[in-house]
């Protein structure tokens, strides 16, 4: 993996050590033991698969994953030799907890994710106070639309998130007022900014547009060919 990818590794992991707080080791050998025959009582390594306790919805271990994961789903892979594969329940191992199409960013990390890394950027600037379910169908619909430019076998552009709530500074800096707003962005410019709720559909088409050189959109008539410098922000400036 490059570099990129693996401070995403480390930045993961770190989140998750955060959140569970360092336990002090048990020494008493009594207190171990009840404590390990506790675990086994709650996680058994090996279930009757006639146990008439056995849970409605365990994954075939005699647990479920969901008491681990958030969001999992799993991916059969059929083998040549696989006579029980079943493709009616074919699903795609995900944590929902890692991988999303949009980033959540702050100003700190504005300077890095703009002016770093040059290649295509959608901006969303959301506000939860202010039109709170138009915010939230804009970002919904912005990962769908992330979502289709992935299944064209393209490499949609980075998408990051701005709370302005949160971000006062850096949300006045790039002029935004209305929320939400999302702002195309290339090579440090800013080529357009969408403030009208767009669908997942009309959302790719534009991405198309500016990042691949596809035919303007319906949704897009009209508008004039401008571009702008995109601010830079420090976090001092707070």
């Amino acid at each position: 993996m490059d570099d990129e990818e693996r401070q995403e590794w480390r930045k993961k992991i770190r989140e998750v050590i955060s959140k569970n707080p360092a336990v002090d080791e048990e020494a008493d050998p009594d207190e171990r033991r009840k404590k390990m025959q506790k675990l086994l009582v709650d996680y058994p390594l090996v279930v009757d698969e006639d146990d008439p306790n056995w849970p409605e919805d365990a994954d075939g271990w005699g647990f479920s994953l969901g008491q681990f994961f958030n969001k999992i789903t799993i991916k059969n892979v059929k083998k040549d030799d696989d006579d029980n594969y079943d493709s009616e329940n074919e699903i795609v191992w995900q944590d929902d907890d890692y991988i999303r199409p949009i980033k959540d960013i702050t100003s700190a990390e504005w300077e890095e994710a703009v002016f770093k890394d040059i290649s295509p950027l959608v901006v969303l600037v959301h506000n939860r106070y202010k039109r709170p379910k138009e915010n939230e169908k804009i970002r919904n619909e912005l990962e769908n639309a992330v979502h289709i430019i992935w299944n064209c076998r393209l490499p949609s552009p980075r998408c990051v998130a701005i709370d302005a709530v949160k971000e006062l500074g850096l949300v006045s800096a790039l002029q935004v007022s209305v929320f939400p707003e999302l702002i195309f962005i290339k090579a440090g410019k800013i080529l357009h900014r969408e403030k009208a709720i767009r669908t997942a559909d009309e959302l790719s088409r534009m991405m198309a547009f500016f990042y691949f050189g596809a035919a303007m959109p319906p949704c897009l008539s009209g508008i004039k060919n401008s571009e702008e410098d995109v601010p830079s922000y420090s976090s001092n400036m707070q």
